[in-house]
């Protein structure tokens, strides 16, 4: 009897750890999400700018620069990400270090 009652409460806490790490991924996830989203909304302009420039300034076809700076502001080699210092994607560090 001791035994079956050590192995339901096992079941319990295994089970409850398991939906506690769900909701942390999810609210990670959402996180991550808004962090994006806030970032994107900053580069945009920005790469707009940029292909605008390549267009007119550089005689280059309106595809070449798109492509070209579709990319821009995300990290590339040793370049860091622009914008993770919103306070947006601050949140996401400090949740991320809150739920080691």
């Amino acid at each position: 009897m001791k035994t079956i009652i050590q192995w339901s409460m096992m079941l319990i806490l295994l089970s409850a750890a398991s939906a506690y790490a769900d909701d942390i991924r999810t609210k990670q996830r959402e996180l991550d999400s808004l962090c994006e989203d806030a970032r994107q909304e900053k580069l945009a302009p920005l790469r707009e700018k940029y292909i605008e420039e390549c267009v007119e300034k550089q005689g280059k076809e309106r595809d070449y620069c798109t492509r070209f700076y579709r990319d821009y502001g995300e990290r590339s080699g040793n370049r860091p990400a622009f914008f993770y210092d919103l306070p947006e994607c601050v949140k996401v560090w400090e949740f991320k270090k809150s739920s080691r």
